[in-house]
């Protein structure tokens, strides 16, 4: 228990202290004098640019993580994470359409409606992986798997066929958004998501209890009074809500809801009661860590967030495919 609160305990204070940070990174250097008066530059970048952008890329890390704890433990696999299920494809193929199609679509004219639009995507596509699975009333993890994996191939060759089709301009705006970043985070847009990032946070402690029981079998579980199918339904649907607020907002950012919760489980063990929080509460930190250090590598410019959770996430899952092998 020593070891737990230990842990938590560094993980809020590392959390708190990559927001400080981040909050000071950038092309402008911030004067603590100029912040507080009225419509200094400083005040103006530091308060609606830079604030909302280090709580989206907390609320935003936070979710991913805790998004991949959740998908792991109703898959009963540490290598499960949104992105392999199919969410993270279903919602970067509406965010495709929305830009490509969006200058002949009334309604897809502008930047938020790709948000909305992708948003949806995600929902409708956790929604689709669990029709598939579904048989007389009953989930099969294995199926669930499989459908996850059959829409993720469906939604990517179709984003090929859409950046095929995509004049220059339309490309390039496809390419940023899939290599994801915390750019886009405004107060307009924390006032109309931030309900789909924050609800992990408060759902946590009503599932934690019926996932510590799940991981033992779905047979055992049932045996335990759990009602599996209920737990699979929300489980689902909370990973499908939560993942497609943050891909809508931020495009693709790969590997926080695999490496996350893994480095959690190794620290403090598989109890999901500590597991979930904790995996939020690193997550957040990690990513907003992450797009500070993005910010000032080729100042004034920024490497999308997207690409160096990739890079350095890819080496991590390698390393865990590694482990998993009978043979090493």
């Amino acid at each position: 228990m020593k070891k737990k609160f230990i842990f938590i305990l560094g993980c809020a204070i590392f959390t708190i202290l990559s927001a400080i940070s981040s909050s000071l990174l950038g092309a402008m250097s911030i004067s603590w004098e100029n912040l507080f008066q009225k419509e200094s530059l400083e005040s103006r970048v530091f308060f609606e640019l830079r604030i909302p952008r280090i709580l989206l890329g907390l609320m935003v890390g936070g979710s991913l993580a805790w998004s991949g704890s959740l998908a792991q433990g109703l898959f009963r696999n540490p290598i499960i994470d949104p992105g392999l299920i199919g969410i993270t494809a279903g919602c970067s193929l509406f965010a495709a359409i929305a830009i490509v199609l969006g200058a002949s679509i009334p309604f897809l004219h502008s930047i938020w409606s790709v948000v909305l639009f992708s948003f949806i995507g995600g929902i409708l596509s956790s929604f689709l992986i669990f029709f598939f699975a579904k048989s007389k009333g009953r989930t099969d993890i294995f199926s669930l798997l499989l459908s996850g994996i059959a829409v993720n191939a469906i939604c990517y060759s179709a984003i090929g066929i859409l950046s095929y089709i995509a004049n220059e301009s339309q490309l390039r705006n496809l390419s940023l958004w899939n290599m994801g970043s915390l750019g886009g985070g405004s107060w307009p847009n924390l006032k109309s998501f931030s309900i789909f990032l924050i609800f992990p946070i408060f759902v946590s402690p009503f599932i934690a209890n019926q996932l510590n029981v799940f991981i033992l079998g779905e047979r055992e579980a049932s045996h335990l009074g759990v009602s599996t199918e209920l737990l699979k339904t929300i489980a689902i649907l909370f990973v499908g809500v939560s993942t497609g607020a943050c891909i809508s907002l931020v495009g693709n950012i790969g590997f926080v809801g695999l490496a996350v919760p893994h480095i959690v489980r190794l620290a403090i063990g598989q109890d999901y009661r500590y597991l979930l929080v904790t995996s939020y509460l690193l997550g957040g930190g990690l990513l907003c860590f992450a797009d500070g250090i993005c910010r000032v590598i080729i100042a004034p410019s920024e490497i999308p967030v997207g690409i160096a959770t990739a890079l350095l996430g890819s080496p991590f899952f390698l390393s865990l495919i590694r482990k998993r092998m009978p043979h090493v």
